[in-house]
């Protein structure tokens, strides 16, 4: 596996076809999806091996375990626009709750501000993921706006919370 960048317990390293069973197995999971979108579908595992392909280029990156070589979810930029890009994270259960998701998402914001020369980062979190939200207020990102309204991916009504980091002097 050739890492790109790492952190202190994870190497981040491009998709490989070969995970696509597993990715399958985990978007479908209703613990993940819950928090990543509203109408959730159902992933093949064909359409994820199309989706690994689709995105070799982009800065999406798989989070493997140091110690076990365990896969501990994905992340990445989905979206670029301006020196903002836009983050997006999930985490598998066997490793929620044991702080890789901020551990990940403090080494994404590094790299992004400092290997892609980025101005800002976004994200938008539901507002019933107070998990998520404490850690992204924790890091220093602020709210910009809120969607009102809106369900999670298993239908609980909650609001979607955008919010901010900008670079240090921007």
């Amino acid at each position: 596996m050739e890492k790109i960048f790492s952190s202190e317990r994870m190497n981040f390293i491009k998709p490989k076809e070969s995970f696509a069973e597993f990715y399958a197995e985990n978007i479908n999971n209703p613990e993940i999806y819950r928090w990543l979108r509203s109408n959730p579908q159902m992933y093949t595992v064909e359409e994820e091996r199309e989706w690994i392909k689709s995105i070799q280029e982009e800065p999406i990156y798989t989070m493997i375990d140091k110690e076990t070589g365990d896969i501990v979810g994905n992340f990445g930029y989905n979206s670029i626009n301006d020196k903002s890009g836009e983050i997006g994270i999930w985490i598998t259960p066997k490793y929620q709750n044991n702080h890789y998701g901020r551990e990940a998402i403090m080494r994404l914001i590094e790299y992004g501000f400092k290997e892609m020369n980025l101005d800002s980062i976004t994200l938008t979190v539901f507002e019933n993921n107070v998990r998520a939200v404490k850690c992204y207020r924790g890091i220093g990102f602020v709210v910009t706006s809120i969607d009102k309204d809106v369900t999670d991916g298993i239908g609980t009504p909650t609001n979607n919370i955008h919010m901010i980091l900008k670079k240090e002097g921007k």
